[in-house]
């Protein structure tokens, strides 16, 4: 969702004279506004996204792939961007604290949202309707706080500073859960190293479970074998019967060749 070129080798902006400020390709500003862009063409599928005959599940992996794209910049900007918000803007500090609110309020949300793609009893009482509109709202919410404030940062930081800032957020991109954790610990020391273990265990069951992720496309589903029909208790589909029984033909001729020889 975040990316950006490398920032090695000789830095043109200092042989062209703009000095230290000068910025680089990237920018925290940039990689968020295409962030914020993706994700509301996300949110937006979400409500577009209908059922086909051959992929009944579509507007359910449309939400989920939202779900994941959220979980994953709100855990880059709470882990690159605002801590240096936090030192670099103090007149910003209401703004962080206002952002990381409506971060539990999105996170809520998308439980909310995966426990019903899940099929989870304990899931809550809205519907899956009313979880996408509230989180469109929540969404816009988002933006419209976190914008100007890195916009500001972006003004502020130092052209070392902002390639610092945009490995972070890359680094943190790499690493973000995919689904919402409202119930882990958000403590100073602990919140991090928390989150990052809870990314790992997302990617986990992601490869496992062939979840959707932000990005991925997703898996074709692969049709029943006949012990996959025998194991779903359903009768074998005529062409996969016929097949089979083809098969066994072709199988006992070739038997009946080989001893005839």
């Amino acid at each position: 969702m975040m990316t950006a070129a490398g920032s090695g080798g000789a830095r043109p902006e200092e042989e062209a004279g703009f000095g230290e400020r000068a910025r680089p390709a990237a920018s925290p500003l940039s990689l968020i506004r295409a962030s914020h862009d993706h994700i509301n063409d996300l949110v937006s599928l979400t409500f577009s996204a209908s059922a086909a005959p051959g992929d009944p599940r579509r507007p359910l992996r449309a939400v989920d792939m939202a779900v994941a794209a959220i979980s994953i910049h709100m855990y880059a900007v709470q882990t690159a961007v605002y801590p240096m918000a936090r030192r670099r803007l103090p007149d910003r500090r209401a703004c962080v604290t206002e952002l990381h609110a409506v971060a539990r309020e999105i996170e809520s949300v998308t439980r909310g949202i995966s426990q019903h793609i899940q099929g989870d009893v304990h899931r809550p009482n809205e519907s899956m309707q009313t979880l996408r509109n509230r989180l469109a709202e929540l969404e816009e919410q988002h933006v419209a706080i976190e914008d100007p404030m890195v916009a500001e940062l972006d003004e502020t930081l130092s052209g070392p500073e902002l390639r610092r800032v945009v490995t972070l957020l890359e680094r943190s991109v790499q690493r973000a859960p995919t689904r919402s954790h409202p119930h882990l610990p958000r403590t100073a020391v602990l919140s991090g190293l928390v989150l990052r273990v809870a990314g790992s265990w997302d990617h986990v069951l992601d490869a496992m479970d062939a979840r959707v992720a932000a990005d991925t496309p997703a898996r074709a589903p692969i049709p029943a074998g006949l012990w996959g029909w025998y194991l779903l208790g359903r009768p074998i589909p005529s062409s996969q019967s016929e097949q089979a029984t083809g098969s066994g033909q072709d199988g006992q001729r070739n038997a009946a060749t080989r001893h005839d020889r």
